[in-house]
C-alpha cells in the first residue's frame, strides 16, 4: 500500500509562513489565484492573505510553490539566471542618470527606471508597466502606466502639500504591485508588459514562470529595485523618530532608501535617520529575506553606491524579454 502525497497547500503556507511572521505580502499567490479565476485568497487589507472562498480552493498547491519564502525552485532559478555569491549574475554595472531634464527633474535618483520603460513604450516592445505610484510621500498604490506622461507622473517626487499627510497613519513603504497583474490580464491588447517590484515580487514572478502558469505568461521584461528593507511607521514610531532627530512628518516631501532613510522636506533640508532606529519599524518579514540586489530581475536598479540624483545599474540578462 502506497500512502498517497498530497501537495503544499495554502494551509501549509498559513503555517510554516504566515505564522511564523515570514510573508512579505508580495501578492503572487494571490495574484495565481484570481487570474486563474479561483477566488479562494486574497490580499487583506493589514496582514497576509488570507481566504476569500475556502471552499473554491483546489489545493493544488501552486500558490506554495511561487511563494517566495518557500525556497521551491530555487535551484531552478539559480541555473536559469546564474546565480553567483552575493549580488547574483551580472554583465555590467553602471552609476548612471538619464539624459531627459524632464524624467531627472522628477525622479529621486537618476531616472533611469523611468526612462528605460519609457523607451521599452515608445518603441512598441511593451504595451504598459507596472509601477508604483505616488500619490503623496505616505499613499502610494500600485499603478499600471501605459504611456510616457504615466510614467513620469509615477515617477513624480513632489506634492501637493496640502494632500501630502494623506495615509500617513497607515504608511508602509512597500507596495504590492504585484497584484496588479491579476487586474489586467484578462485585456486581450496588453501581451507584454514590464513590472518594477521589490526581491520578492521579482522571485515570485520568475517561479511563476518557471512552471508557466497565468499571469505571469505576460511579464516580458522584470526591473527589480534594491530592497534592504521595508518599513511601517506606526503612530509611536513616528513621534519617537521626530523627536530624535527634531522635524515632523508633516514637512516631508519625499523620501529615499540609500546608505540611510533620507527625508527630504519642504524647507528644502534632508533628514538621514540610520538603519539601527528603524529596526523596530521593519516589516518582519523583511529579516527573512536575503536578496538585497533582487538577483532575479533582467536589471537591478537602486541609489546604493551612487552619488545624489544618479541610479546604479546592474544589468543581468540580455534583456530580450521573457516572451
Amino acid at each position: 500500500m502506497v500512502d498517497e502525497i498530497l501537495p503544499k497547500s495554502f494551509e501549509d503556507l498559513i503555517k510554516e509562513v504566515h505564522d511564523r511572521g515570514m510573508c512579505g505580502e508580495c501578492g503572487g499567490c494571490v495574484s495565481f489565484c484570481s487570474a486563474a479565476e479561483l477566488k479562494a485568497i486574497e490580499m487583506a487589507e493589514s496582514g497576509p492573505p488570507k481566504y476569500s472562498n475556502e471552499d473554491n480552493c483546489l489545493h493544488c498547491g501552486l500558490c506554495y510553490l511561487i511563494c517566495p519564502q518557500t525556497y521551491v525552485l530555487n535551484d531552478e532559478l539559480n541555473e536559469r539566471y546564474n546565480y553567483k555569491i552575493s549580488i547574483g549574475n551580472w554583465k555590467k554595472i553602471t552609476s548612471s542618470q538619464t539624459t531627459s531634464e524632464e524624467i531627472r527633474s522628477k525622479a529621486t535618483d537618476g531616472g533611469v527606471v523611468t526612462a528605460l520603460l519609457s523607451y521599452l513604450l515608445d518603441h512598441n516592445l511593451i504595451n504598459g508597466a507596472i509601477v508604483s505610484k505616488r500619490e503623496g510621500p505616505f499613499n502610494r498604490v500600485p499603478f499600471f502606466a501605459t504611456t510616457r506622461e504615466e510614467l513620469i507622473e509615477a515617477a513624480g517626487s513632489h506634492f501637493d502639500l496640502s494632500k501630502q499627510v494623506i495615509g500617513l497613519e497607515n504608511y508602509d513603504t512597500f507596495i504590492p504591485t504585484i497584484t496588479k497583474l491579476k487586474k489586467i490580464v484578462g485585456i486581450e491588447s496588453l501581451m507584454s508588459i514590464a513590472v518594477v517590484g521589490t526581491p520578492c515580487q521579482i522571485h515570485s514572478i520568475r517561479k511563476m514562470q518557471e512552471l508557466s502558469i497565468l499571469p505571469a505568461h505576460i511579464v516580458k521584461y522584470a526591473f527589480g529595485l534594491f530592497c534592504n528593507f521595508n518599513f511601517s511607521f506606526g503612530e509611536a514610531e513616528r513621534k519617537k523618530i521626530e523627536s530624535k532627530h527634531d522635524f515632523s512628518f508633516n514637512d516631508v516631501i519625499n523620501l529615499n532608501i540609500r546608505e540611510d532613510l533620507v527625508l527630504h522636506l519642504n524647507n528644502q533640508n534632508s533628514i538621514h535617520v540610520d538603519f539601527l532606529d528603524l529596526n523596530e519599524l521593519a516589516r518582519p518579514a523583511c529579516f527573512a529575506c536575503r536578496d538585497f540586489s533582487n538577483v532575479y530581475a533582467d536589471l537591478s536598479f537602486g541609489g546604493l553606491g551612487s552619488q545624489e540624483k544618479f541610479t546604479t545599474t546592474i544589468v543581468r540578462t540580455d534583456f530580450k524579454g521573457n516572451n
